[in-house]
């Protein structure tokens, strides 16, 4: 089963924790925080720059070890930052994960970083999902 290594730099930041509400051509909507939308960047760029940019349309796996500084965040919104951060680089669409086996927090203050090992059926990776998801983002 083929794998990818990603490291991601910095304490990991909670999408769904860490919103704002913003005012936009008349409309209140709600965005992900500057800290999270600063780690999603560096993050997706450092994705890139490991070799991460495959775009996979088959089913995955993915683990993350979150390396986290002070709070301990909630795995959940970890694990809903990974899959929302690398969509478009290593899968189309984060519907694709079919498991989050493994993961796990752990507080480093001195090295925050995130470790995401994703794998991968070879007979599936050219095929749309082995549960025949609609992979076109929602309208």
């Amino acid at each position: 089963m083929p794998e990818l290594m990603l490291v991601l730099p910095g304490s990991i930041r909670s999408k769904k924790n860490s919103k704002m509400v913003i005012k936009a051509g008349g409309r209140w909507i709600i965005i992900p925080s500057t800290a999270y939308r600063k780690w999603e960047k560096q993050a997706r760029k450092c994705s890139i720059e490991q070799g991460g940019n495959r775009k996979l349309t088959c089913d995955v796996h993915v683990k993350v070890s979150a390396f986290y500084k002070g709070q301990r965040p909630d795995l959940s919104g970890v694990l809903e930052s990974v899959g929302d951060c690398l969509e478009g680089i290593v899968w189309v669409n984060d519907r694709q994960i079919i498991s989050w086996d493994g993961s796990c927090l752990i507080h480093d203050k001195d090295n925050p970083r995130t470790w995401v090992t994703v794998s991968w059926s070879e007979a599936d990776s050219g095929k749309s999902g082995n549960n025949n998801l609609n992979l076109e983002k929602d309208g």
